[in-house]
């Protein structure tokens, strides 16, 4: 865990602990939107103090995508709302859709949590037992700058059927907030462009001198590719960091399938050893962004996504250590002997791009 203004947690277990000793501490509220809360010996200790603070008066409402969490069974769900827990999983009850497909694919993918209306915590960490020891990026931050947290969730209440009045108080915080230094990036399903995507892209053609990009999962579109073109053609060093192998199998092929793209603009790839599920860009000393958007269509075009853009000199500095300490671990193509891979493995990366067109057949 590292140290700034802000609190900065570069591993899944460390954010846990964060997230749970602020729960501890609340008085009057938490909310908490999550994409993968599982019920296991994790999720059971969060849990359990949520129904202990609900009991003792401490206003609880918790959103889940079903999809993410698939583990949720009916007792936990009855002791939960027995306990005055407010539990929702994510469904949207207005009719928003553009089509069936939507209808079928959109879901919530943010991980954010609001404690006493203060504390906020923002990232790409889910709850679930094996993830503990994943490399991730999780943010504690204070003071009135989470009100847009707080606005963000009690929208995404009401999408998913609770009752507006339970939530009005939080409705009249506005998106912006007085501090230029923090501005939260919010990515609806429903919108035609994705503001994480301009921000992705807007480091790259921005910068003057470096841009660190980390996702677990990585499909650029042509704009990306541009984007990239641009800042190499500048002379802008580009790094690149994903893991050597994901937990979702397509898109280790898939990410693969772009390395000699990106080798010859000069990219430099940087194969994380270990399960990396941390999101995000880093341009020069200006700025970073954190949250849950991967470098993909799905979190570009599909799901609801949360991050937050930092501008805060000290903040970007620990960032930049955070991502040389897992650059300084990694591995680089040549010491994967990626040239030298197989018709099997190609084969494979074959596969897994025409898949994943056909998933996302409208956006390629």
């Amino acid at each position: 865990m590292e140290q700034s203004n802000y609190t900065i947690y570069s591993k899944t277990e460390d954010a846990w602990d964060g997230m749970y000793e602020a729960i501890v501490q609340a008085q009057f509220s938490i909310y908490w939107e999550m994409y993968i809360f599982e019920d296991d010996v994790i999720g059971k200790r969060f849990f359990d103090l949520f129904e202990k603070k609900a009991q003792a008066g401490v206003t609880v409402k918790v959103i889940i995508d079903p999809f993410g969490t698939l583990s949720f069974g009916k007792k936990r769900i009855a002791s939960l709302k027995a306990a005055g827990v407010d539990l929702h999983f994510f469904a949207e009850r207005k009719k928003r859709y553009r089509g069936w497909w939507k209808k079928l694919v959109v879901r919530t993918h943010r991980k954010i949590l609001i404690v006493d209306e203060n504390v906020g915590f923002i990232g790409g960490v889910n709850v679930a037992k094996g993830m503990g020891d994943w490399l991730d990026i999780h943010v504690r931050i204070e003071g009135k700058v989470v009100h847009s947290l707080l606005r963000a969730f009690a929208k995404m209440y009401i999408i998913c059927g609770g009752d507006k009045k339970e939530v009005k108080h939080l409705l009249k915080y506005t998106f912006r907030v007085a501090s230029d230094e923090v501005y939260f990036v919010f990515d609806d399903a429903h919108k035609k462009k994705s503001t994480a995507r301009k921000k992705y892209t807007e480091a790259l053609m921005k910068a003057r001198e470096r841009v660190i990009l980390f996702s677990p999962y990585y499909f650029p579109d042509k704009k990306f590719i541009y984007a990239l073109w641009c800042a190499r053609k500048r002379g802008v060093k580009v790094d690149l960091l994903i893991p050597f192998r994901t937990d979702l199998r397509i898109f280790t092929y898939l990410a693969y399938a772009w390395f000699s793209i990106m080798k010859k603009m000069g990219v430099n790839v940087r194969l994380v050893k270990s399960m990396m599920h941390g999101k995000g860009v880093i341009m020069d000393d200006d700025w970073a962004m954190i949250g849950s958007s991967n470098l993909e269509h799905t979190s570009f075009h599909d799901n609801y996504e949360a991050n937050v853009k930092i501008s805060n000199k000290h903040f970007v500095q620990r960032m930049k250590v955070i991502m040389e300490k897992w650059i300084e671990d990694s591995f680089s193509l040549e010491d994967v002997k990626w040239k030298k891979r197989g018709r099997i493995h190609k084969c494979k990366e074959w596969v897994a791009m025409k898949l994943y067109r056909l998933w996302h057949r409208k956006y390629m």
